[in-house]
């Protein structure tokens, strides 16, 4: 009886040490494996956002210009046309905050000047204090807009690394 035993142990503990680095080499290559396909989505999810990020990186340039001037009706078409793309931006990811950025900018063209503000200064038809609110309302919304853009870039950049 004694020496039936001794092989069965020797191969049991032969085959739990096989079946133990086994499992461990499995473990060791699914981990991998859900890694490399974690990288991949989200060098993908990267490589979708990067033209958003940039068109963000051109409303900002388009808002320090703004920012130099008391703008009037004339001098926003090149923000029309950023206002647009960031709403196709907002069809595209609907998780990111582009929608608040198209609300940003519309207020900040409800608090453009009048296109003959010269004219109607000029001639007293309009108070001073009006045409200073609608500055003092377009540099807030320019600074509304512009942390926006940076909330998103953020965001952006929190789902690129």
């Amino acid at each position: 009886m004694l020496g039936s035993n001794a092989p069965q142990e020797s191969f049991g503990s032969t085959w739990t040490w096989t079946a133990v680095i086994g499992l461990i080499t499995l473990l060791v290559t699914i981990y991998f494996s859900v890694d490399q396909l974690r990288k991949r989505k989200k060098a993908a999810e990267a490589t979708r956002l990067k033209p958003d990020y940039h068109l963000l990186d051109e409303v900002v340039v388009v808002l320090g210009k703004l920012e130099a001037l008391s703008a009037q009706k004339a001098d926003l078409a090149k923000l029309n046309e950023l206002r647009s793309r960031v709403k196709q931006a907002e069809r595209r990811s609907p998780d990111l905050l582009f929608g608040e950025i198209v609300a940003r900018i519309d207020i900040y063209q409800k608090a453009v000047l009048p296109d003959c503000f010269g004219k109607k200064l000029a001639g007293r038809r309009v108070a001073l204090d009006e045409l200073l609110e609608l500055s003092r309302r377009q540099g807030a919304a320019l600074t509304e807009i512009r942390v926006a853009c940076d909330a998103v870039q953020l965001e952006i950049d929190r789902r690129s690394t």
